[in-house]
């Protein structure tokens, strides 16, 4: 469907959004690799993304995810949420194609969510993007990135039931570029770490996909600073640099 720019921004003006609290952000070196947690995202970026880009990254996946919270049940109507956070992004800039989640049988056999979600991104990254998501994964284990799996799985989880985002994002041509893998799954008992769920002998139920999504940084434009506007002070709450 064709949008014009007064389009977005009333669309954008027009979100409803959920609004929990977390601590600051901190600042992240130009041309270095970085990643962070993005709400019920994790996002690594690599150097030659420019750090005005990862903001446009994690603002407007963060908009998309707070919409669709608001819209949907996160955990139990993950079809329905993934159409609207699609529609948000689209509506902002960001070329999607639709979020496709296949059920994958063998998921208990890798003995951990972290072990499964390497396996898969090593099918949809190249070898150095594997290399930085992986150093992202580990980095997560680390006491100090605790605040970050807090906030994270505050966002992703509820109870025995989770619905999150991992990926790479990259410049493409002056374009943000972001591999994502979107993931959902479900236990029969409480989910004590998202990431890092032991599958055990509980019965676990697993879904996940992934494509590449491009954001168009002159449709972009049109829209960040209502997107800013919109989020407020969630821009900053929600989202923390991991130390990789």
């Amino acid at each position: 469907m064709s949008r014009t720019a007064a389009d977005r921004l009333a669309f954008v003006k027009n979100l409803q959004t959920e609004t929990p609290i977390h601590p600051a952000l901190r600042a992240v070196a130009e041309d270095q690799p970085s990643a962070a947690v993005d709400a019920g995202s994790s996002v690594s970026f690599v150097g030659d993304l420019p750090l005005a880009m990862r903001s446009d990254v994690l603002n407007s996946t963060l908009l998309a995810q707070l919409a669709a919270n608001k819209k949907y049940d996160r955990q139990k109507q993950t079809t329905e949420w993934y159409d609207y956070y699609k529609t948000v992004l689209e509506t902002v800039g960001w070329v999607v194609e639709g979020f496709s989640l296949g059920a994958q049988s063998d998921a208990s056999s890798y003995g951990s969510v972290d072990k499964l979600l390497l396996k898969l991104a090593a099918t949809y990254l190249t070898n150095a993007e594997f290399g930085l998501f992986e150093t992202m994964i580990e980095s997560l284990k680390d006491d100090k990135n605790g605040d970050q799996v807090k906030l994270f799985d505050s966002q992703a989880k509820s109870f025995n039931e989770a619905n999150f985002q991992l990926g790479v994002a990259s410049n493409a041509q002056g374009n943000a570029q972001f591999k994502i893998g979107v993931y959902t799954y479900s236990a029969s008992e409480n989910i004590d770490r998202v990431l890092f769920y032991t599958f055990g002998h509980q019965s676990v139920s697993f879904y996940a996909g992934s494509q590449t999504m491009v954001l168009d940084e002159d449709v972009y434009s049109q829209v960040r600073e209502a997107v800013l506007e919109k989020l407020g002070s969630n821009a900053v709450n929600l989202v923390d640099d991991i130390t990789i």
